[in-house]
């Protein structure tokens, strides 16, 4: 239909204007290529270039570019129009699409639950008794996917002399450090190994090379443009300026000089080869970054005042309205139909299961191809964090339409491990701190299997470890199995309700649990099982009476786990939410024991730079006598502030955090810049040894004003408060505390 629509368009076009249709004649006509240098985020600037093209009825016949050039010359040859990309580029999530992982919306549950216990978002891969670091800071397939996503929308097409503009893609063979120049297959591929920086991004392998930046071998591709077929080329270079002697000043700094002397060299002899019938644009980017993607558009108005500059020189290409209108028309892709998908190929180099891989895929022989689903179903693949790189192709054979799925291995291996650090300082003398590494060992079966254990040392002393088995390819359901042992000190207050510390005991146990689960999509989880503990409480400091007590429990546990938040650390969206409920058993041997069930939340909501938070927990025990082995802790930073960690401890009780938090700095650049945020919280809450005891007349009142880093090693808080009886208290965490 949408066809149909177009060829009438174009009838109408020749029957409205017959004189100017015959008059065009593109043989007549000078070939225009349009030559889009490199220079990261300040690639922004070839936008507002091409407005002023568009305003000025330019026709551009060719399209060459590198590096950010390729991404703006890319969608611009699939069909964007030049205030389309302008919205591209201020809608876009730059941390999400530049990071490291699946958008943590799009990770499974289990993935997310990774995001806990303060561990350190950086990863070291762990195969064959290696250890494997990347050969990239950034994995692109995030780009990939989301340049995917937007080229799709507008053609499927492999050879780039059939999008809406002819088009070329440079980058740089790694082998040689010769100029690839990319003219077919996935043009979303072509786009990202044209500006996959090296060490910023691992070398995208493509047709049998090793491809990195095309700005190392040619970052002004004139010479290109030319083979094309221009005879007059417009030049926007953007290339980021050498460094004058005075900014020369570390090792860093000496590197990126000598890496753009190459660029530069390269860039020098293409000038040179202009003639007077061309144009060079050159923006004025005074202080926009290289990698200051977040703020790219800053850059767009930087491209419109060069290129209005030589509005002289470009009046030369332009045409009248009648020819520029069916130069639009001749360009135009947006009417085409989406193609039937006839097959489904799986295409992987993994060792995961071909059928984990299709279970997750919603597209099916006969459907209408979608390019929106299948990027989501690809994301969310991407997300169980097994793969370096998942991407898609249409394929035409023997008549027929696929689609082919590709997934690579992680170049790091499917194990890996983590640690971690939390370190808690009242500037008081009162201090503490937790040491944490963590192993996984991924898809040891074709279900997707996996194994973890934890280790933690500090003022907690655990060891953890757990076998977790999906049962179905789709992984709704599983079982599971763990044991893990801890020892801890906690406080017993007295029952005067006042926080009165009447000693501190030791408490160690030894647990063992059996169990299965249902997996609620990526948001959730909820299990059941049996779980046998053993272990022991001595005093410690004070409370005299009390000895050495041991235990031996039988319980049923049950768990239900929500988490839908965009972010561990500071959340600007989704909901946080958890259920435990514990049974004793002793029907089932051991001792009597209690019942407990904790119930707690948060759920953010933000507007601009600014969030509001509430967080909530609450905990009780009955039927039965509590122990020490049931103490609920309240004390710390968004806990009760004001209080140390653990200072209030009881068998009830529970909390209330209002938490506010603005941003005010940029967002990552390339993981070398770390958000800066600065808020306070509200807290109401308490402890109490007797559910008859608990009042609200008993509540405790904490409020605290912080400064928040959110690092690659966690989160760094650094802040004071203020509660009830004039507590204060001064604080630095470091670590996850959500």
């Amino acid at each position: 239909m949408k066809k149909t629509i177009f060829f009438i368009q174009m009838i109408a076009v020749f029957l409205i204007h017959p004189v100017a249709y015959g008059q065009t004649d593109d043989s007549e006509r000078p070939k225009i290529g349009l030559v889009l240098s490199g220079g990261g985020a300040r690639g922004a600037a070839h936008v507002g270039v091409l407005k002023i093209l568009e305003e000025n009825k330019i026709p551009v016949d060719m399209i060459a570019g590198t590096s950010f050039g390729a991404i703006v010359g890319g969608l611009y040859a699939a069909g964007y129009t030049a205030n389309e990309l302008e919205s591209i580029l201020e809608n876009i999530d730059w941390q999400e699409t530049l990071s490291n992982s699946a958008p943590r919306r799009q990770k499974s549950f289990r993935r997310k639950q990774d995001d806990e216990g303060f561990l350190i978002k950086f990863k070291v891969g762990y195969e064959d008794g290696d250890l494997k670091l990347p050969s990239g800071l950034i994995t692109p397939n995030n780009l990939r996917l989301t340049l995917g996503d937007l080229i799709n929308q507008k053609t499927q097409v492999v050879e780039f002399d059939q999008l809406a503009i002819p088009f070329r893609a440079v980058a740089t063979n790694l082998e040689n450090g010769e100029e690839v120049v990319l003219n077919n297959g996935s043009l979303a591929s072509a786009m990202v190994a044209s500006m996959t920086v090296p060490a910023l991004f691992p070398p995208v392998e493509l047709n049998g090379l090793l491809l990195v930046d095309g700005g190392v071998a040619n970052n002004i591709p004139i010479n290109v443009a030319r083979a094309m077929g221009a005879d007059i080329v417009i030049v926007v270079d953007i290339s980021t300026p050498l460094l004058k002697k005075d900014e020369i000043t570390s090792f860093t700094s000496v590197i990126d000089q000598l890496t753009m002397l190459q660029s530069y060299k390269a860039s020098a002899a293409q000038l040179s080869t202009l003639t007077e019938q061309d144009i060079l644009i050159r923006p004025d980017l005074e202080n926009v970054g290289f990698v200051d993607f977040e703020n790219a558009i800053d850059a767009i108005p930087r491209g419109v005042e060069a290129a209005t500059a030589a509005t002289q020189q470009l009046a030369k290409l332009a045409l009248n309205s009648d020819d520029w209108y069916l130069h639009l028309a001749s360009r135009s892709n947006d009417y085409h139909d989406q193609p039937i998908i006839d097959f489904v190929r799986i295409e992987n180099s993994s060792d995961v299961s071909d059928e984990l891989i299709r279970s997750r895929l919603s597209i099916e022989e006969g459907q209408e191809f979608n390019a929106v689903q299948i990027s989501a179903d690809l994301t969310e693949i991407y997300g169980l964090e097994l793969f370096e790189e998942v991407n898609y192709r249409l394929v035409e054979e023997n008549g027929e339409t696929g689609v082919e799925v590709r997934t690579i291995q992680r170049e790091d291996g499917e194990d890996y491990l983590r640690f971690g650090l939390a370190l808690q300082e009242d500037f008081e003398g009162e201090s503490g701190f937790q040491l944490a590494a963590g192993f996984t060992n991924l898809a040891i079966n074709s279900l997707g299997g996996e194994w973890q254990a934890l280790f933690k040392v500090g003022q907690e002393f655990s060891l953890f470890t757990e076998f977790y088995q999906p049962i179905d390819f789709k992984e709704n359901f599983y079982i599971y199995t763990n044991a893990g042992g801890y020892k801890v000190n906690q406080n017993i207050l007295s029952d005067s309700g006042d926080g009165t510390i009447l000693g501190q005991v030791r408490v160690s146990q030894l647990a063992f649990q059996v169990g299965a689960g249902r997996n609620l999509g990526r948001w959730g989880t909820i299990r059941a099982g049996l779980q046998r503990s053993y272990g022991n409480f001595n005093r410690r400091i004070g409370f005299p009476t009390v000895g050495k007590v041991s235990f031996d429990q039988t319980k049923f546990v049950a768990d239900l786990l929500v988490d839908t938040l965009d972010n561990a650390q500071f959340p600007t969206s989704g909901l946080a939410f958890e259920v435990n409920y514990e049974n004793a058993l002793s029907w089932l041997g051991g001792d009597s024991g209690v019942d407990t069930f904790v119930v707690g939340g948060y759920k953010p909501f933000t507007w601009g730079k600014n969030t509001l938070g509430f967080q909530s927990v609450f905990a009780t025990t009955y039927n039965g006598r509590p122990d020490e082995t049931n103490l609920f802790p309240l004390g710390g930073f968004m806990n009760l502030t004001a209080f140390a960690p653990g200072q209030l401890t009881g068998n009830h009780g529970g909390v209330l955090t209002a938490i506010y938090y603005r941003r005010i700095s940029g967002g990552r650049q390339y993981l070398t810049e770390m958000p800066i945020y600065v808020g306070g919280t509200v807290e109401a809450g308490n402890v109490w040894n007797r559910w008859e005891d608990a009042s609200f007349s008993d509540l405790k009142w904490s409020s605290s004003l912080f400064v928040g880093i959110d690092t690659v090693l966690g989160p760094i808080y650094l802040g004071m408060g203020l509660g009830s009886n004039g507590a204060t208290a001064t604080f630095l965490n470091i670590g996850q505390l959500f």
